[in-house]
């Protein structure tokens, strides 16, 4: 945890980062930075959404337990938030393609790309649009990522709309969202580890795509996991990953019993350049505003643009959907938030 200062980026090398990635990075950084200050100088340590009843931290209101083993249900909207939580929480990237121009594309198909998964149980949210006569052009910006002039270089198509930016790393299935105090604000949660969740609320909740009871949320799964090819960090995050956060620690020389002897064969390349060891190992809880200003410079470019054409064309959707979905469920969560709140003015 660290206020804003100079960041070390690490990317494999086909991921373009731009100063607009690094200076969003720093930001929401420090908005983390000023919460988990808050919090520590709080009586109980916490932050909360709203002061009016600390309802969720009553033990007579009945919660939802997960199946997977996690500490925290899937109906976390806007709890309070602990310190040592808070911590936890880490600016998340997003892996993105621009669709290329090649009339024979596979996802150029008539109704391909609009068939995405679960478009059905989680349809995007009008808010992700922008108002008619553009209502099916999504108000994020694809520039701070992707743009390219012409003649483009290597394999980026020149001046990508909003519609040419795909993602295939994950799918709302694995996606939460949650109401934090100002200045975080309302974030999406990307995959982590059952024991690590601090807490969202999942896009599934409470039956979207069956029983909760039968129905798992996408944990650590390599079709969902969002790997998103590396990782930035500030000297006192990189401070905080070795000291605390990171079994082993973060920083070498791993010569502690968690490595047993053997660091490097342990672990896929993922692990060290990918950002793995830190979603998975350390426990951080990566999130994306929705602030859509924040959001689009949290989408970092993948300039091989392979990916569309070798991963399967079920994992691929338009970025502009998935932000729209990801606001269909906040607005399910705000409206999980009115009914508790209606139904204790009534109690």
């Amino acid at each position: 945890m660290t206020e804003s200062q100079s960041a070390t980026t690490l990317q494999e090398d086909d991921m373009r980062i731009t100063a607009d990635h690094v200076i969003n990075f720093l930001e929401i950084s420090n908005d983390i930075y000023e919460l988990h200050e808050l919090a520590t100088q709080s009586p109980d340590n916490m932050v909360h959404v709203s002061e009016e009843i600390k309802h969720n931290t009553d033990p007579n209101i009945a919660r939802h337990k997960p199946i997977d083993g996690a500490s925290v249900g899937n109906d976390i909207a806007d709890d309070p938030i602990h310190a040592q939580h808070i911590q936890r929480l880490f600016p998340g990237l997003l892996r993105v393609e621009v669709l290329d121009h090649h009339p024979d594309h596979p996802l150029r198909r008539t109704g391909t790309l609009s068939q995405h998964l679960f478009h059905q149980e989680v349809p995007p949210s009008p808010k992700a649009f922008l108002p008619p006569p553009h209502q099916s052009q999504s108000i994020l910006d694809p520039s701070p990522c992707c743009s390219e002039n012409d003649p483009p270089r290597g394999k980026m198509p020149p001046h990508p709309t909003i519609d040419d930016l795909l993602l295939w790393e994950t799918n709302i299935q694995a996606t939460g969202v949650r109401k934090y105090p100002p200045p975080l604000g309302w974030i999406a949660a990307l995959p982590v580890e059952n024991v690590a969740d601090v807490g969202s609320f999942w896009s599934g909740y409470p039956d979207v795509y069956g029983p909760l009871d039968a129905v798992k949320r996408p944990r650590r799964q390599d079709t969902t996991i969002a790997n998103q090819a590396g990782f930035m960090a500030t000297r006192g995050q990189i401070q905080y990953f070795h000291e605390v956060a990171c079994p082993g620690g973060f920083l070498p020389p791993y010569e502690s019993h968690h490595w047993r002897g053997d660091s490097l064969q342990r672990h896929s390349v993922e692990f060290w350049s990918g950002g793995f060891q830190l979603f998975g190992q350390c426990f951080l809880n990566r999130v994306l505003s929705l602030d859509p200003r924040r959001f689009e410079r949290q989408l970092i470019y993948h300039v091989s643009n392979n990916k569309q054409r070798t991963a399967p064309v079920k994992k691929m959707a338009r970025v502009g959907d998935f932000y729209g979905q990801i606001l269909r469920v906040k607005e399910r969560a705000e409206d999980f938030i009115q009914r508790g709140r209606r139904r204790r003015k009534s109690e």
